[in-house]
């Protein structure tokens, strides 16, 4: 990569929550290991097989679950009003899952596994020259997750 670029972490990699409504615990009863999720319907990122495999660290180290579920998405948005309905477990970034959790809408599950996320890095050529729509970006991303109370974000590194 050329040593001009500029990296910026605008969001660090963040752990997700495994969640699911009251009245899904209520009927189907509370998980009490990674294995007992192969019973449960949980709520999917939509693939074509219907199953995801999700990886978590947990007391133990690195383990993981073949997960099927009665509703699968392709937008956050969507996988946590399938959630909030009791349509099964999910995993859902902090910021989605901490109002719900605060408001009893959601529980967590199994607590003790988190399952790290992405984050969220934008690459430029050069401060000199930022187009104003992208220094925009930025700076809206950082505003919405901090207001999310998503953790601080990182200052800007020197990439090569």
């Amino acid at each position: 990569m050329d040593s001009g670029y500029v990296g910026r972490q605008i969001l660090a990699p963040l752990s997700d929550a495994m969640v699911a409504s009251p009245a899904h615990i209520a009927a189907r009863g509370s998980p009490s290991t990674l294995q007992d999720l192969v019973s449960h319907d949980c709520v999917i990122s939509a693939r074509p097989s219907g199953h995801a495999t999700w990886r978590f660290a947990g007391p133990n180290g690195e383990k993981e679950v073949q997960v099927t579920g009665r509703f699968s998405g392709n937008t956050a948005r969507a996988l946590r009003k399938a959630t909030v309905a009791g349509l099964g477990i999910a995993l859902l970034a902090p910021a989605m899952a901490k109002l719900d959790v605060q408001a009893g809408v959601l529980v967590p599950v199994l607590p003790q596994y988190r399952r790290t996320g992405h984050g969220m890095s934008v690459l430029y050529p050069s401060r000199r020259h930022l187009p104003l729509a992208v220094s925009a970006f930025i700076g809206l991303v950082i505003q919405k997750m901090n207001a999310a109370d998503a953790p601080e974000v990182h200052r800007s590194v020197r990439r090569r």
